[in-house]
């Protein structure tokens, strides 16, 4: 395996939590030690800004709300973010 470069684990991280937006989507998961690595990878690499840490760690975290449309816009949450997410680290590979 060679060296990871910066672009690479933005992949990583983007697919750990991608996979962990999959399973939160019916019911919150306890979060993985790899999960709380991407997340401040993301972080700290400047993919992701905290408010959205904080938000996408609270969607996969605790269950949705009693309102009918809680479950729905919970994981189109998740889904928000990773998307920005994907988004910003393409964008930092150009320079």
């Amino acid at each position: 395996m060679s060296k990871p470069n910066p672009g690479r684990m933005n992949r990583f991280a983007i697919d750990i939590l991608d996979a962990a937006a999959a399973e939160a989507e019916k019911e919150p998961i306890q979060p993985s030690p790899a999960i709380r690595l991407a997340l401040a990878w993301l972080s700290t690499s400047g993919v992701a800004e905290e408010w959205q840490v904080e938000r996408f760690w609270t969607c996969i975290t605790k269950p949705p709300g009693t309102h009918g449309m809680d479950p729905y816009c919970r994981t189109r949450d998740m889904q928000i973010y990773l998307n920005r997410w994907k988004l910003v680290a393409k964008g930092q590979g150009r320079r």
